[in-house]
């Protein structure tokens, strides 16, 4: 059972302990971060705080706040600005109903694309299980021996030297009575 405590994090109150448990990740990382940077060298600095966007490895307004942190102190050691990339927000702070709108434009133009992938994929599925049948169709059908077909063909090879030796063994019990020589 959850409590209200449980859902705090650093003077954030959050929905869910998911949510929480995410935050109080990021305040591990932060920790982490303050412990071993040399906040002296503003160009290790800058390395740690892009990775930190490409790996996106803050979630939670606690990370988003550091990242500002990181910001503003690569403004104050006189990094430029536009080597600075801002802060990639992956939410929606508004509900309103023309920016609803946008996005169910901007969904509805990427549907056709999806669509051709989509009939594109089932195709070549579909091609892929016609030429699977077919390989195990000349599987069957081949006189070489293969996976499928081997114990069939090398009964039937048994057999046939069998036939072939009863043959012989007939003939040469015949040539013995007409030559009149008893084993």
């Amino acid at each position: 059972m959850e409590t209200k405590d449980d859902l705090i994090v650093e003077g954030y109150r959050f929905a869910t302990i998911a949510d929480a448990e995410t935050a109080r990740l990021d305040a591990k990382r932060i920790k982490n971060l303050e412990d071993n940077l040399d906040y002296r060298k503003p160009q290790n600095v800058l390395v740690i705080y892009h990775k930190a966007l490409d790996n996106k490895i803050f979630q939670t307004p606690i990370g988003f706040s550091y990242l500002l942190k990181m910001q503003e102190h690569l403004k104050r050691c006189g990094i430029e600005a536009e080597k600075i990339r801002p802060i990639q927000l992956n939410v929606t702070f508004s509900n309103k109903t023309e920016a609803n709108r946008s996005i169910r434009r901007s969904i509805a133009s990427r549907q056709p694309e999806y669509k051709n992938r989509f009939i594109t994929s089932v195709l070549l599925n579909i091609l892929m299980v016609v030429m699977i049948c077919a390989m195990f169709y000349i599987s069957l059908k081949s006189d070489s021996p293969n996976m499928i077909n081997y114990r069939r063909e090398i009964v039937n090879e048994y057999s046939q030297w069998e036939q072939e030796l009863t043959e012989r063994e007939h003939a040469v019990r015949e040539a013995e009575q007409e030559l009149r020589i008893n084993p």
